[in-house]
């Protein structure tokens, strides 16, 4: 069976990747292929903080917990809107590393043949402070990547 790995950060962006994903779909056969939709929880800074005996501390935890369910939520509603009638699998990653190692580690223990992700387009200093995880994706994955900018959307 062929595996697409799509990303996802539930930005509009990444959306324009999910058209180039069902045409990788069908060339490698509908029957015999399938779509595994991610979406990788972005560390954040918490925004619950609790005072215990003077000291702030953050409810980490509780708020990664919160968020995941969020992002699991979503991650089928889209799964539903944009790859109905298709063979799809999602997952909602709290990471332990940075999120391109996520993905490149999920792509790798899930014998996935092609992670198409999308670029936000970022230049100069945006994408010095912020990076690139498509970059980074492309640089450490061991399967091929397919990049989608951010401003072509397929009609």
């Amino acid at each position: 069976m062929k595996h697409i790995l799509v990303t996802t950060d539930f930005s509009e962006a990444a959306e324009s990747a999910f058209d180039y994903a069902k045409d990788q779909l069908k060339l490698m056969g509908k029957e015999k292929s399938k779509i595994t939709l991610l979406k990788v929880i972005d560390v954040v800074a918490p925004a619950n903080i609790k005072f215990e005996y003077g000291l702030a501390i953050a409810d980490k935890k509780g708020m990664l917990e919160r968020l995941h369910k969020q992002a699991s939520e979503r991650i089928r509603e889209i799964a539903k809107k944009h790859f109905a009638g298709l063979r799809v699998d999602t997952f909602v990653i709290k990471p332990k590393k940075a999120v391109y190692q996520e993905i490149v580690k999920f792509a790798k223990m899930h014998n996935v043949d092609l992670i198409v992700i999308s670029t936000h387009g970022r230049t100069g200093v945006k994408h010095f402070l912020l990076g690139s995880i498509a970059e980074r994706v492309i640089r450490q994955s061991l399967c091929p990547v397919m990049v989608v900018p951010a401003k072509i959307v397929k009609k």
